[in-house]
This record gives C-alpha cells, sequence and structure tokens, in this order.
C-alpha cells in the first residue's frame, strides 16, 4: 500500500474515533441526577413526575429515596417536577450534574391559629392488624388510636360462711375499662402518647408521655408504668387471663418519671426515675395542703431472650424497684405504703387480702423474677415476687421495723385454630397472638396457680404482727379470639384465703380474746368461694 493511501486511511480512523468517543463522551456526559424534598425538610419525595418540557415520553419516577436520573440528548434543557398537592416546578439545566430540588405546597392554607402553613404532608389511612393508622409515605409521621371497651359480668358460687357470719359477695355487671389512647410518631424520632379510661363513670389519667426513639433505643418522660413484671407490663388487651393475679400487685403502678430503654435481638433493659402519680400532683394536690415531700423511687427491668427463634422463645427476667414513701391522696396517711387487692375480680370490690396503711415507713424494696417459654401455639409463664418494707424502729414496737409480702404464680396456655404466640423483644413481653392465616378466629385454653403471703411474723410468735393475710386462687380460662379486634373471655376461679385474710377488718375471719389474741382453732381457715366472669372485648 501507498504511504498516501496509509496515511488517509489512519486519519479516517481518527476521524471516525473522535466520533465515537465523542458520541459516548456525550452520552455519558448528558445526564442529570439529583434529589427532591419538600421545602423545608430534608425527608425525600418518592414517586415525583420527572420529564423534559414538552416530551411526554421522557417521564420517569423518583425512587423511595427520592432520586432521579435522567438523560437527555442536549443542554441546556428544562426539566419540569410534579406532584399532587405540591406547586409544579421547572429547572433549567446547562449542563450535566446532580442537582436538589425543593416542592411547596401548592396552595396557601392555614392553621388553627391563622397563621400560613409551611408545609403539609399527606397521611393515608390503612387498618394494622385491626389498629387504624394513618401514616406518611415515609413513615415518618404515624398516629393511631388504641381504644378499647371491656364489658363484664361475675357471678359468685359457694357457702360464704364463717363462724355463723353470712358475708355476702353480691354478683353484677360492669364496665371494666373503656380506653381512648392517641398515639403518635413525628418527624420519625418524637412520640407521644394520651390515654384516658372512663371505665366505671369516672376519667382516669393513665398514660400521658413524650419520647424520643433512637434505632434500638428511646427515652420516655411523662406518667406511664414502671417497668417492673412482665405480666404488669404487657398490656390489659393481650393478657391471657381476665384479671392479673394476686402476686403482681407488688409491681408499681404509673407514675410521673423519665425512663431510659434499650433492646436487641436477645436483650431487653428498661429503667428510670419516678416521682408521685398523675392525678395526685394535678388533683388532689397533697403537697399543697400537707407540705410533703413527693416521694421517690428508681425502678427497673432486665430481661434476656437466650432461645428467640420466629416460632420459640425462652425469656427470663429480673426487675427491682427501690421506694420511698410518695404523695397518697388528700387524706391519707403519709410516709406509708400499702398493699391490697381485689380477689382477681373487679365485681367484687372487697379487698379480702389488704394491709391497708402500714404507717411511719422509710423504705420499700421490691424485687422480682420472671420466666416464660413459648414455642409455636403453647405457652408456660411464672413469676415470684417480695416487698420489704423498712419502718422507722423509733416509732413501732420493738421488732416490728420490718415488714415483708411475697407472692408467685405458674400458667400455662395453648391456642388452637393455626394461631400462635408473638413476643415481642423490644417491650420483653408477649403482645398480639398470630392467626394471620387463620379466617375462623382463634381459641385460648389456659389454667393458673397464684398465691400471696402478706403476713409477717414475729420469731417465735404464731400469730402475725402484720395481718394482711393470705390466699391462693385457681383459675381456668377459656377465650376465643373472633379477629384482631374482638375477644369473648370466660373465667372461673376458686379463691382459698386464711383466717387473716379479713378485708382491713370490714369483717372477721378469726377469734380473738379480750387482750386481743387470736384464739382461732387451729386448722380454721378463712373465706373461699369461687368465681365465674366472662368479658366481652373490643379494641381499635
Amino acid at each position: 500500500m501507498k504511504k498516501s493511501n496509509y496515511s488517509k486511511l489512519s486519519l479516517l480512523g481518527l476521524m471516525l474515533l473522535f466520533l465515537v468517543s465523542g458520541n459516548v463522551y456525550s452520552q455519558v456526559e448528558n445526564v442529570v441526577t439529583g434529589k427532591v424534598f419538600p421545602a423545608g425538610m430534608q425527608t425525600p419525595m418518592r414517586d415525583v413526575t420527572v420529564q423534559i418540557q414538552g416530551d411526554d415520553s421522557s417521564i420517569i419516577l423518583t425512587d423511595g429515596n427520592g432520586f432521579f436520573s435522567m438523560k437527555v440528548s442536549a443542554f441546556p434543557v428544562s426539566l419540569v417536577f410534579r406532584k399532587n398537592t405540591y406547586q409544579t416546578q421547572v429547572v433549567e439545566v446547562k449542563k450535566a450534574s446532580d442537582i436538589t430540588i425543593y416542592l411547596s405546597v401548592a396552595e396557601k392554607a392555614v392553621n388553627d391559629y391563622g397563621q400560613e402553613v409551611g408545609m403539609r404532608i399527606k397521611l393515608n389511612p390503612e387498618s394494622r392488624d385491626g389498629i387504624l393508622m394513618f401514616s406518611s409515605t415515609d413513615n415518618r409521621f404515624r398516629y393511631w388510636f388504641d381504644n378499647r371497651v371491656y364489658f363484664d359480668g361475675a357471678f359468685y358460687l359457694g357457702d360464704n360462711t364463717y363462724q355463723g357470719v353470712e358475708h355476702e359477695i353480691g354478683n353484677g355487671v360492669n364496665i371494666r375499662r373503656m380506653r381512648f389512647a392517641l398515639k403518635a410518631i413525628i418527624w420519625g424520632n418524637w412520640g407521644g402518647e394520651i390515654d384516658f379510661d372512663f371505665g366505671n363513670n369516672a376519667v382516669d389519667i393513665k398514660d400521658a408521655y413524650v419520647r424520643y426513639i433512637g434505632k434500638n433505643w428511646q427515652i420516655k418522660a411523662g406518667n406511664f408504668r414502671e417497668p417492673m413484671s412482665i405480666e404488669t407490663m404487657t398490656t390489659s388487651r393481650y393478657i391471657t387471663f381476665m384479671e392479673r393475679p394476686y402476686a403482681t400487685e407488688q409491681a408499681p403502678s404509673r407514675h410521673l418519671g423519665i425512663d431510659y430503654k434499650m433492646f436487641t435481638n436477645h436483650i431487653f433493659f428498661e429503667g428510670g426515675l419516678f416521682s408521685s402519680n398523675i392525678a395526685n400532683d394535678l388533683i388532689r394536690d397533697q403537697n399543697k395542703s400537707n407540705g410533703t415531700n413527693a416521694g421517690w423511687s428508681v425502678t427497673g427491668r432486665f430481661a434476656y431472650a437466650p432461645i428467640k427463634k420466629e416460632k420459640m422463645v425462652l425469656h427470663l427476667g429480673v426487675s427491682g424497684s427501690y421506694r420511698v414513701p410518695k404523695i397518697q391522696e388528700l387524706g391519707d396517711p403519709i410516709n406509708s405504703f400499702r398493699y391490697g387487692e381485689n380477689a382477681e375480680t373487679e365485681i367484687n370490690r372487697k379487698k379480702y387480702i389488704d394491709t391497708d396503711w402500714v404507717p411511719d415507713c422509710k423504705t420499700k424494696t421490691i424485687v422480682g423474677l420472671e420466666a416464660a417459654y413459648a414455642v409455636k401455639n403453647f405457652r408456660v409463664q411464672g413469676e415470684y415476687l417480695r416487698t420489704d418494707i423498712t419502718r422507722d424502729a423509733d416509732k413501732v414496737p420493738a421488732g416490728e421495723d420490718k415488714y415483708s409480702l411475697h407472692g408467685f404464680y405458674v400458667m400455662g396456655a395453648w391456642l388452637i385454630n393455626n394461631a400462635d404466640y408473638y413476643y415481642n423483644m423490644a417491650d420483653a413481653e408477649f403482645s398480639q397472638i398470630d392467626f394471620r392465616n387463620n379466617k375462623k378466629g382463634a381459641f385460648e385454653f389456659a389454667l393458673r396457680y397464684s398465691f400471696m403471703d402478706a403476713n409477717t411474723f414475729k420469731e417465735g410468735v404464731d400469730i402475725p404482727y402484720m395481718q394482711g393475710g393470705s390466699g391462693e386462687s385457681y383459675t381456668a380460662g377459656v377465650s376465643y379470639y373472633f379477629n384482631y379486634n374482638v375477644k369473648l373471655m370466660l373465667n372461673y376461679s376458686y379463691m382459698n384465703h386464711d383466717r387473716w385474710a379479713d378485708g382491713k377488718g370490714k369483717f372477721k375471719t378469726y377469734d380473738i380474746d379480750a387482750n386481743g389474741n387470736d384464739i382461732t382453732p387451729a386448722g380454721e381457715g378463712g373465706i373461699d368461694f369461687s368465681t365465674i366472669q366472662a368479658r366481652i372485648l373490643i379494641a381499635f
């Protein structure tokens, strides 16, 4: 080949190479990428329409991260961004680049204070296993209800005559709970709850708190239940029997405080510092009347799940609380503690096991142990709780400066009709049962034994100086879950009490002589009876 021809071919090849590379370079470079956000926020917007102005074939949508990538033939180019309820925005792009777009709401709106709204978040309603929830597409804003109505009835059986005296127990019905709660998560990390109970023709503030939520932790402040006992911490909507056992009444109730919680796949911890009851502070105002300190307590709960699988869990836990006397209701004695519990029913209001107010107290310590095992549709659970009270030795008789009480329960439950138990590590408890694949509802059968002893004896003395009484109960229950929202419960219980379970003196279960000494014949027991209870529960 002649040199001139070779040179021509070489020149032609170079030109072709230049054109191809230029075209490739152009294809690579003629791309616009970016993200879209609502004005004033850093929450990505998904499903925003992006297109080249005048070219309907170029339409694409932003992904879940608000990201888009648009190829264009040449620059400059005008891109159009559209989404319902937001102003359409046209942006001129002069070169390949990565851009950020902020969309404003389409029309002006004002809030309840007459101020112009800077942003609006569209909430989508849906039912999540029976719970009505409103949430934004990015799930950073969520609002849901937790409303419940429990209609109870009870019938009492047995001869309640003791030493020739009839101790009538009244049958009846009542609205056990009528709860209205609104819960929310805003901006992804902040949350709160307001919960009222209108049962028994009274208004009672239950939960009222704010919280900050991390990935596997949270900080909570307000009025809520102190963390102790798996049965106590489980919401009444999900407990197996109509009422909790005697022993768990030792666990503290709701108080004002601040609390920290964290959890992993196998470990749970929650603990906090608490003061008095919200109703006492805001309504009765004992502090104002008597100049009494509000009191305080430190309470914590730790749980470990060495086995945690989808259909199997082993739960072990321990909890404790150190307490100084708190403000009680107006008129109640200060520096006092009390244990009192209805006989695992709320229709019969008599408190057979009841210490009344224990005066001249300094501190109270509560310790609890808990264990549970569940495999598919079978579950066993048990707890032991003990309370020790230290009293002012200078103000009480010799040897009566220490007072203790304790109790425990064991239970077993069995689900049928293709339903399983569900364990929630975030709260270290069993929550709503799982029967997603069941169209016919689910039956649950359960048995429980519980025991409580609120007597304290002096060494070498057969009569307790603290006569709170003791008792045991045997309970069998059957429940039918119509769906996630409606449940029918039927419980039978046999209650067996000792001679000192006298309802703080409302009725005598033992004989005394002229000096006040117990002369009840050996082996003489207290009041025993049986209870049949039923409940229809609806939650929404």
